[in-house]
């Protein structure tokens, strides 16, 4: 047997991946598994349940192959969108994710029956279509025997952890993003069950993190070959989990999740939260320390941007990746050589998806705008990374204007790794941006979680310490306040354009 460690294991919307980490934060062993949306009809983007718990005993499998000692498993997720078992555990419905457009009525019947600002109030997050109350109203209109037969509703993280032990057991952060937590009691809110005919009897319990969930099934070791001795713990929403694997553990302290969307992640006391919160229309969650929340602003198309550009432009750029030292070059490091120096009048809405997150009407209208017959794809590159750094201003200064503090910023995910954009995003906001040694924060916070409940930290401040380790920080060298103006007016127009 080689070193002892924990198991991380995230479950996101594209595939899932589990590392092993030992006590000081460093990886041992990693496997992970590719799966995919479906799209049963226009406007439907569904996660087949059945799916992504065949692809986590897989890449479980493959863990527990690599021959460590595996002592504990913590489990990240998505939000939203719910999986539904009937009495024989068998999967009803796939769970319909934050992608999906049906059902918008249900915002304006919440509105009507509670209120906006009393739902916000309650749960800590305003009206949006994507929560999961919303999607079993529309079950309840348009499927209603899929209500009636479900015997026990889950998110896609408490789902894993009851397949892996048989236990029903949510934390606080991911059972806010139903839209029925109550926000200070940290448990169901009866009002929003009574109002809404919600079984909340049915969802799991509401537990903290780092709570003890007990071993793996003895068939799941059999399957995967895992210990049967394996503790699981109760982990955390997905954005929770890149905060705390960031080292943000004090109030004014934000993680920036650099990945195919952005989120940016700011902890903040619950003396912080005023009627300017609610004013402002800003989300929150709880957070993994007591007393504390997660406030999340951010775009759905940050890396999604990227990844458009260079699928579509990427081989004008040059030939194909080439050998630098031995290691293969990608085609994005190649495109950010190729980046002009300058933008010139040429603007980027990152809104190929959604817009960001704090517009209730969340619509897609992605464009360029000041294009010339002159114009190339490397002044279009910079342009497009120039837009999803205004959008994280645009997202920055709504923060700022709560009276929030923010004095440090840790970026992760798969973007943090270009200097480019790093340095870009410094300029932008104004702000000096660290990145970690391990981009993959949220497996670190997953490990730290195990590591904390099993003792071998005695808080969360303590374990980032050693987990969470700085690799280099970006300072701004360059002002672009003037660009930044034009930038939020060629938004405005776009809005009222297609308004």
């Amino acid at each position: 047997m080689r070193q002892a460690g924990y198991i991380g294991l995230d479950v996101g919307t594209s595939g899932c991946k589990a590392s092993v980490l030992d006590g000081e934060g460093r990886v041992l062993a990693t496997a992970s598994r590719e799966y995919g949306f479906e799209y049963p009809a226009g406007g439907m983007v569904e996660l087949n349940p059945s799916t992504v718990w065949n692809c986590v005993k897989d890449t479980l499998r493959e863990i527990a192959s690599s021959g460590h000692e595996l002592r504990m498993l913590s489990v990240s997720s998505i939000g939203e969108a719910m999986v539904m078992l009937d009495r024989e555990d068998r999967v009803l419905h796939n769970g319909i994710t934050y992608l999906d457009e049906r059902g918008p009525e249900s915002v304006d019947t919440i509105r009507e029956r509670i209120g906006g600002d009393r739902m916000h109030r309650i749960t800590g997050l305003p009206p949006r279509l994507f929560y999961s109350l919303n999607r079993f109203l529309w079950l309840q209109e348009n499927r209603p025997e899929i209500v009636e037969q479900t015997d026990k509703f889950f998110l896609f993280g408490d789902y894993i952890t009851y397949m892996l032990t048989g236990e029903r057991l949510i934390d606080p952060g991911s059972a806010s993003k139903t839209w029925m937590l109550d926000r200070t009691r940290l448990d169901w809110s009866e009002e929003i069950g009574s109002a809404f005919g919600v079984p909340l009897g049915r969802f799991s319990a509401v537990v903290p993190t780092g709570t003890r969930a007990g071993t793996v099934r003895p068939q799941v070791a059999q399957e995967t070959g895992l210990p049967e001795t394996l503790q699981v713990v109760v982990g955390c929403h997905d954005q929770v989990a890149a905060t705390l694997g960031s080292g943000c553990v004090r109030r004014g302290e934000m993680a920036a999740g650099e990945g195919s969307t952005e989120s940016l992640n700011l902890v903040a006391g619950r003396e912080d939260i005023t009627d300017r919160f609610y004013d402002l229309d800003i989300c929150l969650e709880p957070y993994v320390i007591p007393d504390t929340y997660m406030i999340p602003v951010g775009q759905h198309s940050h890396g999604t941007s990227i990844r458009w550009f260079v699928k579509q432009f990427g081989a004008d750029f040059g030939p194909a990746p080439a050998e630098t030292d031995g290691a293969a070059r990608s085609i994005y490091e190649i495109a950010n050589d190729n980046c002009a120096a300058d933008s010139e009048e040429v603007y980027f809405l990152p809104h190929l998806t959604r817009s960001h997150l704090m517009d209730p009407a969340n619509r897609s209208l992605g464009l360029f705008t000041g294009l010339k017959v002159s114009t190339g794809r490397a002044v279009m590159y910079r342009a497009l990374l120039e837009g999803i750094c205004f959008e994280s201003k645009l997202c920055f200064d709504r923060l700022l204007e709560t009276g929030f503090p923010i004095d440090r910023i840790v970026a992760t995910g798969g973007c943090s790794k270009s200097a480019l954009l790093m340095q870009m995003k410094a300029d932008i906001l104004g702000r000096p941006v660290g990145i970690l040694e391990d981009a993959n924060a949220g497996i670190s916070a997953l490990a730290m979680i195990c590591a904390v409940s099993e003792g071998a930290y005695g808080t969360y401040g303590e374990a980032a310490g050693v987990f969470a380790r700085i690799r280099k920080e970006y300072a701004p060298q360059r002002d672009y306040s003037e660009k930044y103006r034009r930038y939020v007016k060629v938004y405005e127009a776009a809005k009222a354009l297609y308004r």
